[in-house]
């Protein structure tokens, strides 16, 4: 069973910034993680609550609503800045 999608403003302005052929690798991974979007690291601190999924050198950061089945994506970055 699939989950559902759904990128924020912010992420989505993230991924424009990136370069082309690392956003069609981020963009290929998205199915995966609507899948079994557990699949994905589950981060701590102030970041409690999220997961990571990495297509180096990028991280997807995105929240699990298990209630309704969707996946947020909430930010994309460079691992050394999207923490």
């Amino acid at each position: 069973m699939a989950w559902e999608i759904k990128i924020k403003k912010k992420a989505q302005k993230d991924l424009d910034k990136i370069p082309i052929q690392y956003q069609k690798k981020i963009l290929a991974v998205l199915p995966i993680i609507a899948e079994d979007p557990f699949v994905g690291k589950k981060l701590d601190g102030e970041l409690t609550g999220l997961h990571s999924y990495r297509v180096w050198p990028y991280r997807i950061i995105y929240k699990i609503y298990k209630n309704i089945l969707v996946v947020i994506i909430i930010r994309i970055g460079h691992r050394q800045g999207v923490y």
